[in-house]
């Protein structure tokens, strides 16, 4: 093939591959080294690594960067860690570093920061047309790489959108352990501290527990419902029942919309009768001001085991021996 239909079989190949090709990709569709040379004299293709080329014209993007990087390092590499995370578009991760796992070792002068590790097959699957770990082995990885807060927000992303499962997680956690693994230490204390609570419906509420966690506050129950007759009146983001003290984590996304907010105050109307204190945190209580939201839930704390502790029993008052009549 030759020619304008060369040149078009090469462009709808590229335009699956975010702008880029290979020199064997190209030479299966009949291009000789004597074209290639021609299509790059002419400007019509650039060189972003050795074999692997970008159709002129096609918009740079980390996402071309990230399939120049595949096509460079050949069939057997696979998106990994913070690369993998940002495709699975886990909390906290975003086109960032170009990173890939291949299995052996070997010197080729392409972009990208490249572990070494042998992958199961299960391991692996597709993104966007790219090979890309799963997110089970994606979380173990970024624990090696990314601080633990980011990592724990990850991972509880991935358990809200059901992408990975707890018990899948421990079971490739206890691998990892077994072959020594780096990361390990990191997700097995997230997995235990989560243990069989719910999960944390948004990214503000995993960050409030952790707060919590950390100024060594009492653990509170995680999507608490809360019941009279028999009847479902809410579930609360955190609370402490024995004390009726709930935490509600606003964030906008959750609680926007006029429907949305005149449910959410006949909700709060209906929590308050029944004797809840509600503590209301917002993002930006959290992110600007939390030793604020800190000193709230201590005050709350402390006036509901006051207000539901026990009232002692009257005694009665002792008159001393009673004197005998007559």
């Amino acid at each position: 093939m030759t020619g304008e239909g060369f040149d078009r079989a090469i462009a709808r190949l590229a335009a699956a591959q975010h702008g880029v090709i290979s020199r064997d990709q190209a030479a299966r569709l009949g291009a000789t080294k004597g074209l290639i040379q021609n299509r790059l004299r002419a400007g019509r293709w650039d060189r972003l690594a050795p074999h692997v080329f970008r159709l002129a014209g096609s918009a740079s993007s980390w996402r071309q960067s990230l399939m120049a990087a595949c096509l460079a390092w050949g069939p057997d590499a696979v998106v990994s860690h913070r690369a993998a995370a940002a495709l699975w578009r886990l909390a906290g991760f975003g086109p960032g570093p170009v990173e890939l796992t291949l299995p052996r070792r070997r010197r080729v002068d392409a972009p990208g920061v490249v572990h070494h590790s042998v992958l199961l097959p299960a391991e692996v699957t597709t993104v966007e047309g790219f090979p890309v770990t799963n997110p089970t082995r994606t979380l173990l990885d970024v624990a090696t790489v990314a601080p633990r807060d980011i990592v724990e927000e990850a991972t509880d992303d991935a358990l809200r959108r059901r992408i990975v499962s707890m018990p899948r997680l421990r079971w490739h956690l206890g691998r990892a352990e077994w072959e020594g693994r780096r990361g390990v230490k990191v997700m097995r204390a997230l997995v235990d501290a989560r243990g069989g609570s719910p999960v944390p419906q948004s990214v503000l509420e995993t960050r409030l527990l952790r707060l919590l966690r950390e100024a060594g506050l009492p653990e509170p129950a995680s999507q608490h419902p809360v019941r009279s007759s028999g009847r479902l009146v809410a579930v609360v983001d955190f609370a402490w029942p024995d004390l009726r003290l709930a935490i509600e984590a606003d964030g906008y996304r959750w609680h926007s919309g006029r429907i949305r907010w005149e449910h959410d105050r006949a909700r709060g109307n209906e929590l308050t009768l029944l004797g809840w204190r509600i503590v209301h945190v917002t993002w930006t209580d959290l992110s600007r001001r939390p030793e604020a939201v800190l000193a709230a839930v201590r005050r709350s704390l402390a006036a509901n085991r006051i207000e539901t502790s026990p009232i002692p029993e009257a005694a009665t008052p002792s008159r001393g021996p009673r004197r005998p009549r007559g």
